[in-house]
């Protein structure tokens, strides 16, 4: 069918919106003047006597350039079509002939897939390209307008616009102003970006959890990027998860820093040595016997002396070559005295250093947080005598409130402490008092983190008799003229509180006059004190494992196997009952066992032998 050049329209549905370069349309106009139109334009009626032209919009301008002023009828095929399959059909007709600009196919990809609802495998399969072409061009559909713009204007090449494709759009506008809209190459805003998007190949971080605004696909790159802040967070909180999981497993300690926080500590470790399955290890050990060998071999000359050397490189290489494949393990002992380092980057990578304490702290007994009692050998697991400083200072509060509790009932006792609060030769430690300038002395309260019943109760008691409750501070005088008023029974029980709060003990270490009180009073720190999951927490798996096997023999091992978590509230349940109700167990040894057991601190009980 034959119409004329007036009765055509160009196509609206026609997905170029840049140009072809003029050389090729020069190219088309000579080809047409010189053999025709070789083949026919596709057109759709639009019901006013006027045909859009599906495919042949260039070869339409071409027409008209050639046969300018004249209305010719050119060759047409009609198509009744849809717009919608008109657009697809104008996409293909072009598609196939002179490429088209990216940005001019990332749209009609884009409108096919959310007008028509065509899937990228659909997509790549009607036009013959590869899914990742697809969803590559349809990237750059979502490119901010004043990027597709200057895209359009050949401002800025393909990679360029691909490098913005990669972060949303409004992240692309500060990118744009960033570079002062002239982005020098692609790697250029690349570099920018990775100031704010990180590669989600460093997340530990499950990346769908997140919410899908700061999630950006790179498919140029075939990277996943998450804005910085977000990806930031959600690393934080998976390094805290894995921390936890690590002290489940039974390493001593993880510690989540950047490097140049725990530099020093790295410094002052070394890197722990995984087991290894058996053919691994007896591959490693051959290694190590033939580098010793090559190590003690005298070279004669220089030439000598660099073929050692390059067998010695080769050695390596075939040792690390065996490590990258080999699967190992941490073994109990390991993990028992083992420090994890969790370093998180700045780009977001995590670094992960198992560390051990060098051989001669260990030798100095240094290897336990909070230094523990003796030393233990490379490869032993710690028991529950060994104490963090935090375990430690909770029985030394527990320890002195037990001795307040039995010094409150103990007359003659408390007439000494008062001599040893008032004499000026005397040095306190176990005593809290304040001495003045001049060399007066006074009882000076302290607030403490743990209480027992019988010492709320003595708060009690102080608050009804203390004169100067509410007061502010008063000279000696009027304090004299207020206690003047009190009989002596108030004044010797207004004494009696006075002194056991003024009995204390230091939390970071034993108090000798403490140790002295409980072994002459008979007290038993058992008695006032049960081991909690907060006091019990401070142990590793280890030594949750050796608690359990010292209340039931037999137990340690199977112990070993259970998670922390499990070991510390089984234990702490064990505690509770049996000092509540030592009934309930059947074993009557076994309770017993249980509430008779203390650790110890340093070399000596924190119970008395009285106790």
């Amino acid at each position: 069918m034959k119409i004329a050049l007036s009765q055509l329209v160009a196509g609206r549905q026609n997905p170029r919106r840049v140009k072809p370069e003029r050389e090729a349309h020069k190219r088309l106009v000579a080809s047409i003047e010189a053999h025709g139109l070789l083949e026919p334009l596709v057109v759709r009626p639009n019901g006013d006597d006027k045909y859009h032209v599906i495919a042949g919009n260039r070869r339409l301008t071409a027409l008209r350039e050639v046969h300018r002023g004249e209305d010719v009828k050119v060759e047409c095929v009609t198509k009744r079509v849809d717009e919608d399959t008109a657009s697809a059909m104008s996409l293909a007709e072009n598609f196939a002939r002179e490429p088209m600009h990216p940005l001019d196919e990332a749209e009609a990809f884009a409108r096919l897939a959310s007008d028509k609802c065509k899937g990228v495998p659909a997509i790549a399969e009607e036009f013959g390209v590869g899914e990742t072409y697809v969803r590559q061009r349809m990237k750059l559909a979502g490119l901010a307008d004043v990027v597709k713009a200057a895209f359009r204007r050949g401002e800025i090449g393909v990679g360029i616009a691909e490098a913005f494709a990669a972060v949303p759009e409004d992240r692309q506008e500060e990118l744009w102003r960033e570079t002062g809209g002239r982005p020098r190459h692609a790697q250029h805003v690349r570099n920018l970006i990775e100031h704010r998007w990180i590669p989600a190949t460093h997340a530990a971080f499950d990346v769908a959890s997140l919410d899908s605004g700061v999630v950006s696909h790179d498919l140029f790159g075939g990277n996943v990027l998450v804005e910085r802040t977000a990806f930031m967070q959600a690393q934080a909180s998976a390094l805290e998860a894995e921390r936890g999981r690590l002290l489940e497993e039974g390493w001593k300690d993880a510690v989540i820093a950047e490097r140049e926080q725990v530099q020093d500590r790295l410094y002052a470790t070394e890197e722990a040595t995984p087991d290894y399955p058996a053919p691994v290890q007896r591959k490693l050990a051959k290694i190590a016997q033939t580098r010793a060998k090559l190590e003690k071999t005298p070279a004669k000359d220089e030439a000598a002396e660099d073929r050692i050397a390059g067998l010695l490189s080769k050695l390596d290489e075939r040792e690390q070559a065996i490590l990258k494949d080999a699967t190992g393990s941490y073994g109990e002992a390991t993990k028992a005295a083992g420090t994890v380092f969790l370093m998180l980057s700045p780009d977001g990578r995590i670094e992960r250093r198992y560390r051990l304490p060098r051989p001669t702290a260990r030798e100095n007994g240094e290897h336990s947080r909070g230094g523990g009692s003796g030393t233990r050998e490379s490869g032993q697991l710690p028991t529950s005598d060994e104490l963090t400083d935090r375990q430690r200072a909770a029985l030394h509060h527990h320890k002195a409130l037990a001795v307040r509790e039995a010094v409150a009932g103990h007359k003659l006792v408390q007439k000494r402490l008062i001599v040893l609060a008032l004499h000026a030769n005397v040095m306190h430690d176990a005593i809290a008092v304040r001495r003045d300038v001049n060399g007066t002395v006074t009882v000076a309260g302290q607030k403490e983190s743990v209480h027992s019943p019988l010492h709320d109760a003595q708060q009690a008691r102080l608050a009804k008799l203390d004169p100067f409750k509410g007061d502010r501070p008063v000279d000696e005088a009027e304090a004299y003229a207020k206690l003047s008023r009190l009989t002596e029974k108030k004044l010797d029980v207004l004494i009696a509180v006075l002194i056991v709060e003024a009995l204390t003990g230091h939390g970071g270490r034993a108090t000798p006059l403490i140790d002295v009180l409980a072994a002459e009073l008979g007290v038993s720190l058992r008695t006032h004190w049960t081991p909690d999951a907060d006091w019990l927490s401070g142990y590793t798996k280890a030594q949750l494992a050796h608690l359990a096997g010292t209340l039931r023999p037999g137990a340690a091992n199977a112990a070993m196997g259970r998670k922390k978590s499990e070991l510390v509230a089984e234990l702490a349940a064990v505690f509770e009952k049996a000092a509540s109700d030592p009934k309930h167990f059947a074993d009557k040894e076994f309770a017993e066992r249980v509430n008779a057991w203390v650790p110890k601190v340093g070399d000596e009980s924190t119970a008395s032998d009285a106790a």
